[in-house]
């Protein structure tokens, strides 16, 4: 075989495998594949690979990739696939990348590489999450249900852990489950551990910021914690926050604003 029938051959295969001798840039009129390894030169090297596509209805695009480490020298696809992963996932819009990105290559979205995004769906889309991972949404509902029930109960019966971590498995399979969380707070709340408390209000605060419950008895942790100025800002973000429970954020906020003074002035 002669040597220009053996580069033209090489090549070939290359453009079937889908992988470029060389990075391009990316054209406007670019159609984006999951799989697309990009990469741009900054002070290092910057890599992204696209896990899955988003198209609306307007055209636009949404592409969730996993973002590498930085590296000293270009990359290519198979040093890639040594480099440590800096985020699992993140959602970008298509004019995100600038003219001076460039695409490496396509290579397969592997099973440990689609799990940033699956999480990301089951903590935002839930529904969507139990259809791209082929699980019915109803049995995973039911389950989360079954356990959040018999963790209530053993609440009930002064089981405190084991309370929770029942509370736990159904916040794991369904992790929008503002009771289930609320209730592993107010546990940790009568248990006496009310950092912990605090944590787990937060986290139903932001899975729901109009959550006045959860608020307020965050801002009660705070008391017991002994700190009254953050536990005045709460109750007071209360009062302006949810005018239908003023006074009851309100009442917390007079109470706790006489103490200080009278520490103050003591």
């Amino acid at each position: 075989m002669s040597k220009l029938k053996f580069f033209s051959s090489i090549l070939a295969l290359i453009a079937m495998l889908g992988v470029q001798s060389e990075a391009s840039e990316i054209a406007d009129d670019y159609q984006f594949r999951s799989g697309d390894v990009l990469i741009k030169k900054a002070e290092q090297w910057k890599a992204i690979k696209i896990l899955h596509i988003d198209t609306f209805e307007n055209d636009d695009e949404t592409l969730h990739i996993l973002v590498y480490e930085d590296t000293l020298l270009k990359p290519t696809l198979n040093e890639l696939k040594r480099t440590s992963v800096q985020i699992k996932h993140s959602p970008i819009t298509r004019n995100s990348f600038e003219k001076d990105w460039q695409v490496l290559g396509n290579e397969k979205v592997n099973d440990r590489e689609i799990e940033g995004f699956i999480n990301y769906l089951k903590h935002n889309d839930f529904q969507r999450y139990a259809e791209f991972t082929n699980q019915d949404l109803n049995n995973l509902i039911s389950l989360a249900n079954s356990k959040y029930k018999k963790a209530y109960s053993l609440s009930k019966e002064s089981k405190l852990k084991e309370a929770i971590e029942l509370y736990s498995e159904a916040v794991e399979i369904f992790p929008l489950f503002i009771e289930a969380i609320d209730n592993i707070a107010f546990i940790y709340m009568d248990m006496g551990q009310y950092e912990l408390a605090i944590e787990y209000f937060n986290k139903s605060l932001m899975i729901e910021p109009r959550g006045y419950t959860a608020l307020y008895y965050k801002g009660k942790s705070f008391i017991n914690l002994g700190d009254v100025d953050t536990a005045l800002t709460i109750f007071k973000e209360g009062m302006i926050s949810f005018p239908e429970k003023e006074k009851a954020f309100e009442e917390m906020y007079l109470k706790l604003k006489k103490i200080k003074d009278m520490r103050n002035n003591g």
